[in-house]
């Protein structure tokens, strides 16, 4: 056993140990805020993890950032944290509907600029990425959920899935489900519902305001054995 800034680290020299689960470390009150990971707990940091992720997709389209921020940016850790302050300059700033201007010129554009010395991007996009430093502080079975977004290649999901072969990757896109369910491929099992779960391809299909597509559930055999007894 080594120690490490006084936590006990199993079995890993280098102190870096056994990722805690979130919300099991200590930490002063003043760093206790609802934008700092380190001290979150599981449920605080399911909720933090669902608003940045979900502000960055949409800063990305309203910004034309695709070619800047490629969809691998949540697996490093620093782009993680980085994104996190500016989500939260950018609610402070938009909220009190003042210092827009000085948002953009002084928080967005300036972190645009760094992030390939923050993230080294480019390599992720030759070579696919390697990263998971972004998942140090978030619930379990958060990379499962994203990881769809990106094939070995690092290329965007988006460039390869125009038809109900999306789920070579695991999203399926609203207006192709629709489709499938049109050719008789998938079956609407909540009918009326907005963004209601379908069955295709013999599995169960939820949507995910994350990745803003349709994705297999977990529960796939469960849920449909109870749907169909």
């Amino acid at each position: 056993m080594s120690y490490h800034g006084g936590f006990p680290h199993h079995g890993d020299p280098s102190g870096r140990g056994a990722r805690p689960r979130p919300g099991t470390l200590p930490g002063p009150a003043r760093a206790r805020g609802r934008y700092t990971w380190r001290y979150l707990d599981t449920d605080e940091s399911a909720r933090l993890w669902d608003e940045v992720t979900d502000w960055v997709w949409w800063l990305r389209d309203r910004y034309e950032l695709t070619e800047r921020i490629p969809r691998c940016w949540y697996r490093h850790g620093p782009v993680v944290e980085e994104f996190t302050a500016l989500f939260a300059s950018w609610s402070e700033a938009y909220g009190g509907e003042s210092g827009l201007s000085r948002w953009h010129s002084q928080d967005l554009w300036p972190l645009i600029e760094r992030l390939e010395v923050i993230a080294g991007f480019e390599q992720c996009q030759a070579d696919g990425c390697s990263h998971d430093s972004g998942f140090l502080h978030t619930p379990e079975g958060t990379e499962a959920v994203m990881e769809p977004l990106v094939d070995s290649s690092g290329r965007d999901a988006d460039e390869q899935v125009s038809t109900v072969d999306a789920m070579v990757v695991g999203v399926v896109d609203e207006s192709v489900m629709l489709s499938a369910v049109v050719s008789g491929e998938a079956t609407a099992l909540d009918a009326g519902l907005p963004h209601g779960r379908y069955r295709l391809d013999g599995r169960l299909w939820t949507w995910s305001s994350i990745l803003g597509g349709y994705v297999p559930s977990r529960d796939t055999h469960r849920t449909l054995r109870a749907l169909e007894s």
